[in-house]
């Protein structure tokens, strides 16, 4: 078996292997490249594509800082066309996906994005649909898509995500990758860090209904999590080390989800969090600067704060009161109202059918709780540092931390922090607050730390 944690970032392409944990992981991307001025070996990392048709995806300020280069750099041996998304605000959406099957040659052979967030999600789902193998030059370490399998996208103005494929190949020059806004560097951290709540919730989900669980993909995620913890001082200078530390990080944690077949060791609660709060501003028009990994990275704060909250709870005295019995559904829906107001319905009519409002169902779910409480109490405990410790780090960084400097007002954070597990059919410590009664209690506890 391989000893993941010992593998460098161009080692764990082509990969495929049975693991410990019974499930055979494979990575299907034939290259990787990470360092300086390695956007030089892209007509290598896709010669055998020479003389075909290369579709170019780029928005106009990623075509200024690489696809000028990737356009120069291949124009003599492809055939290239491009397209430049001129839009100040981005969205991945019917709208976007749209316009790039009107604009794509219907002869084209490859398809290269040439960006971070958005450009990534979309250049995949557009390569998955069409089966044409696509290649992601990054622009920016901001976040954890690099190496997918899933695309974030919106749909119906709820964010779905959808299944993916991975990369062809993945260049990022941290030459052009330290000179993102800054904006973008600490979203990269942010998108890292979430992945203590990420992994913690996969736990609990195991605990709970015995849903699979891979030691070894952790061992890697935390490895790599690590790294950049301790480099996060090195982000306000733009170190070029750090810099590759986010980076390399950034692409492992796609890996892992390739190699489980799902977002579970990069996703839970705190992106939840994220999305939900992506999608308040977007039903708001409100154009807001953050970027995913920015919102992830407030996200980690708050549902460390709820990890903390859990493992102080008498789950005893829970069961003993039986206040955990009852749960309105009416109060359900209209705080879903409340905080994702156009996009609501589709939400309750996406999630209704999988919560306990039955009395009998909500005790059988406490029963299962109850008797592996210890087991729940030491994730609480191992798994998730000290909220004011990943502050610390974000601090270190000089990013966003507080939701209140994201805009939210006292009243929306509280609901949100109701509301957000409801985007996804998902266990994680924030479905558990609720199937024990806790979830409103919890929500007031997380909002009077953060507004005072």
């Amino acid at each position: 078996m391989e000893n993941l944690v010992t593998l460098s970032i161009e080692e764990m392409t082509g990969l495929n292997y049975m693991c410990s944990c019974g499930k055979n992981h494979s990575v299907g991307i034939e290259t990787i490249k990470v360092g300086s001025g390695v956007i030089n070996n892209l007509p290598t990392v896709i010669k055998n594509y020479e003389g075909m048709q290369v579709f170019i995806i780029e928005d106009t300020h990623t075509y200024e800082v690489a696809g000028k280069k990737v356009e120069e750099l291949l124009k003599e041996k492809f055939k290239v066309s491009k397209y430049i998304f001129n839009e100040k605000h981005l969205h991945p959406n019917e709208l976007t996906l749209g316009r790039l099957v009107l604009e794509i040659p219907v002869e084209t052979d490859l398809v290269i994005a040439v960006g971070s967030g958005t450009i990534n999600d979309i250049s995949r789902f557009l390569g998955c649909k069409l089966g044409i193998p696509y290649v992601i030059v990054g622009t920016a370490p901001s976040m954890d898509g690099y190496a997918s399998v899933v695309s974030p996208l919106i749909c119906d103005g709820v964010k779905v995500t959808y299944d993916g494929v991975y990369p062809l190949a993945i260049v990022c020059d941290i030459d052009i990758m330290k000179e993102a806004p800054m904006l973008m560097l600490q979203a990269g951290l942010g998108d890292i860090l979430g992945k203590y709540t990420a992994l913690a919730d996969w736990h609990v989900a195991k605990i709970i209904n015995k849903e699979y669980f891979c030691p070894e993909v952790e061992k890697l995620v935390l490895s790599t999590l690590k790294k950049c913890e301790e480099a996060a001082a090195g982000v306000t200078s733009r170190d070029a080390s750090t810099v590759q530390n986010i980076t390399e990080a950034l692409i492992l944690s796609g890996i892992a989800i390739g190699m489980v077949g799902a977002s579970r060791p990069a996703s839970g609660g705190e992106h939840y969090l994220s999305h939900c709060y992506e999608m308040m501003f977007m039903n708001n028009g409100d154009n807001t600067k953050w970027l995913h990994g920015n919102t992830v990275g407030v996200g980690v704060g708050v549902v460390a704060y709820a990890f903390k909250f859990a493992k102080d709870l008498d789950i005893d005295e829970i069961f003993k009161k039986g206040d955990y019995v009852h749960l309105d559904k009416n109060t359900w829906k209209q705080n879903i109202m409340d905080v994702f107001t156009i996009s609501a319905p589709n939400i309750i009519e996406f999630k209704q059918g999988s919560i306990n409002f039955n009395e009998e169902e909500r005790k059988t779910s406490m029963e299962k709780i109850r008797s592996n409480w210890d087991d729940i109490k030491k994730v609480c405990e191992s798994c998730v540092p000290e909220p004011t410790e990943i502050i610390k780090t974000l601090k270190k960084a000089g990013a966003v931390w507080d939701p209140k400097e994201l805009g939210l007002s006292k009243e929306l954070f509280r609901k949100s922090f109701i509301a957000a597990k409801d985007m996804r059919n998902r266990y994680g410590i924030m479905q558990l607050l609720e199937d024990v009664g806790k979830l409103d209690e919890a929500s007031d506890y997380i909002t009077n730390i953060y507004y005072k």
